[in-house]
């Protein structure tokens, strides 16, 4: 009887050795693997392609390890999906939140990944859609909305994207009447923002360099965030 194949042949990589002593209250611990932890781990999170050059080589050959290992569950990982997403409802929508002369709603399409946010005139019309999220994420290799919010004077939409994974989002300002960005730019926040009773700025957490919230600004529509209030 030939014996069934139960791991493949590939062989699995090995981190090299590279010895590093550690003493603290006068014990002494050596670590053979502490470069694979980048000292600009900071700075990596940020932007990932600044990662040395050693490590991603090593990770990417785990990568591959971990395909090859897995290769034979393919058919029961499409299986196992298939059941998951068959259980979840693909457009689901939120009750649509009546505030002025809108009703403000998020909705999900079948096939889609990110929300879509409308809204819809309380006396009768066409639904507006005020962001499609995964028309946003197009020919990104990783996208997630944070928060987003209209104005008090429903005249502009407030949100927060993530395109490289590092969860350091970045604040935009849609005009809603044109349907485009304004050139109001806030990076390095949580993700959301909240705006003032007069609509003419918003207030927003900063995160710093450890992916704190650390400090809440304020910024005025139109101005250079470096002269945000703090």
């Amino acid at each position: 009887m030939t014996p069934r194949k139960i791991f493949p042949t590939i062989e699995a990589p090995r981190a090299e050795e590279r010895p590093v002593e550690d003493t603290r209250h006068g014990i002494t611990r050596i670590d053979e693997y502490a470069w694979l932890r980048a000292d600009n781990w900071q700075e990596v999170f940020r932007n990932p392609s600044v990662l040395d050059p050693a490590i991603r080589t090593h990770l990417e050959a785990e990568n591959v390890y971990h395909t090859a290992l897995m290769e034979d569950t393919a058919a029961l990982r499409e299986k196992l999906f298939a059941e998951m997403k068959g259980r979840i409802k693909e457009d689901d929508s939120s009750v649509p939140m009546k505030d002025g002369p809108y009703a403000y709603g998020m909705a999900f399409r079948t096939g889609g990944e990110q929300p879509r946010f409308f809204r819809i005139p309380r006396e009768g019309g066409a639904e507006e859609v005020l962001l499609d999220g995964d028309k946003e994420a197009e020919g990104k290799a990783y996208f997630r909305i944070g928060g987003a919010d209209h104005s008090p004077d429903h005249a502009r939409f407030l949100w927060g994207y993530d395109d490289k994974g590092s969860e350091f989002f970045t604040l935009k300002v849609r005009d809603l009447a044109s349907g485009e960005d304004m050139a109001d730019l806030v990076a390095d926040t949580g993700g959301s923002g909240t705006w003032d009773a007069d609509a003419k700025g918003f207030f927003y957490t900063r995160l710093d360099a450890n992916h704190r919230p650390s400090k809440i600004f304020y910024h005025t529509l139109g101005t250079d965030t470096t002269s945000d209030r703090l």
